[in-house]
Parts: structure tokens; C-alpha cells; sequence
């Protein structure tokens, strides 16, 4: 049922094709509309001000930023108040863990972390020796991926693995609900190329920590170095 559904798009600006920036947004949202059948997008990511007026008009009901820093939010929550950030985020990818995250969770700001099972590396299933399936296969140039990293980061993997069995769970599960336990704003959304690895996804949410397994699983991945950390300014 609609209800229960959060229909999100977001848009990439390459000049204002259609005048204003208002106008360039509202005919990218109308098009996006159109594709996905509705006269209403749920949440939107872009500009302050045109979204304010979209807001308005009843287009849409919120929007967002995406990999971007506390200043740039307190910049345009100013504007318009966000409805959420989609930033990068993981065990592996705790820049915003600093401010951006506790900003949001004083402002009511939902923070959707994406890649938080870090492209596949905190599933358990990748090794030194994985081949990925194609050169244009984005996995092939994220930092934490490459041959050393993927062995360098192997005491985290471990680290999962230890709790997945203690759990009856997959090391995948065990790092999304830490981030679940951990933050009551964080919405993540794991990548899935098939039905398999979104139904694991989802079952995450049924596998619960206790507040002494969360902090003794934090306290173990306080002492782990990454390797081919990729901050905001990563893909």
C-alpha cells in the first residue's frame, strides 16, 4: 500500500537547461514524475530554496542532501529544513559519525547511509583473490577494495564473523544493525543485485544486539585500522 511506501529521487544539475534553477528542478521533477507514475515524490535532493517552493506547491514532501558536510547543512537548513542526508557511512566510513550524524539527530534530519556494508567488503565475502565481474565494475576502483586493503581490512571482516555466528546471522547483517542499534535516524541502503542479498539486507533488522554486545563490538572496532579509507570526497 502506498501508505508504506517512500517513493525518493534525486537529481544531478548539469547547468540551469530552463532558466531559473527553480525552473531547471521543477521540469527534472516533473519528468522523474512522470517515469515513476506519481504526482508526488516523498523526499527530493537538491537545491534549498527551490525545494522550499516545491514543498510548498505540495510536489514534494521533503527533501535532502547527499555527501556533504555539517556546514553545508546548517547552510541550507536555513533555507528549508531537510528531511534527510545521504552521506556515506559504515563500519569502514565513520566520518560523520563526528558531527554530521549528531547535527541530524538534534534537527530531526533522517541520515540515510549508503554503501554501509562498504561495496560488499563487510559481507564476509570478499577476499585478496576476488575477481570482480567486469573493468567497469565500480568495486574494481573503490580504495578498500584493492588486493592490500582487502587483506589489511581482514580483522574487521573477522571481527563480524565472530559476531554473526554468536548471532545466528551473516557478517552483513551484523554491520547493518550495529548502525541500526547505534543511531534511531539511520535508514541504510545496502546495494542488492539480486533477491538473495536483499532479503539478508532486510532480515537485518530482525537481528538484535544488546547494549553490552554493541559496546563490546564498538570497543573491538575502535582498535582496527582501515585500510583505503574514502571520506565525503569518495564515490
Amino acid at each position: 500500500m502506498r501508505e508504506n511506501v517512500v517513493i525518493a529521487t534525486k537529481l544531478m544539475l548539469h547547468g540551469f537547461s530552463f532558466g531559473s534553477v527553480y525552473q531547471t528542478i521543477r521540469k527534472h521533477l516533473e519528468a522523474s514524475m512522470k517515469r515513476l507514475q506519481t504526482d508526488h515524490v516523498d523526499l527530493y535532493y537538491l537545491v534549498a530554496e527551490a525545494m522550499g517552493r516545491l514543498i510548498d506547491e505540495g510536489l514534494i514532501g521533503g527533501w535532502g542532501l547527499s555527501q556533504v558536510d555539517v556546514d553545508i547543512i546548517d547552510r541550507a537548513q536555513r533555507v528549508t529544513p531537510l528531511t534527510a542526508i545521504q552521506n556515506i557511512y559504515s563500519m569502514v566510513e565513520r566520518d560523520s559519525e563526528a558531527a554530521i550524524i549528531p547535527y541530524c539527530m538534534a534537527h530531526d534530519i533522517g541520515f540515510v547511509p549508503f554503501s554501509p556494508i562498504a561495496s560488499g567488503l563487510l559481507s564476509g565475502r570478499i577476499t585478496p583473490q576476488t575477481q570482480f565481474e567486469s573493468y567497469d565494475d565500480v568495486r574494481n576502483w573503490v580504495p578498500q577494495l584493492s588486493r592490500t586493503n582487502i587483506k589489511g581490512n581482514q580483522p574487521i571482516v573477522e571481527l563480524l564473523k565472530q559476531y554473526a555466528e554468536m548471532k545466528d546471522a551473516t557478517p552483513a547483517q551484523i554491520s547493518l544493525a550495529w548502525m541500526l542499534h547505534k543511531y534511531p535516524n539511520v535508514v541504510p541502503i545496502p546495494g542488492s543485485k539480486n533477491k538473495e542479498r536483499i532479503v539478508e539486507n532486510l532480515n537485518a533488522s530482525n537481528v538484535a544486539l544488546t547494549d553490552e554486545e554493541f559496546n563490546a563490538l564498538e570497543a573491538s572496532l575502535n582498535q582496527c585500522r582501515v585500510y583505503g579509507h574514502r571520506g565525503l570526497g569518495g564515490f
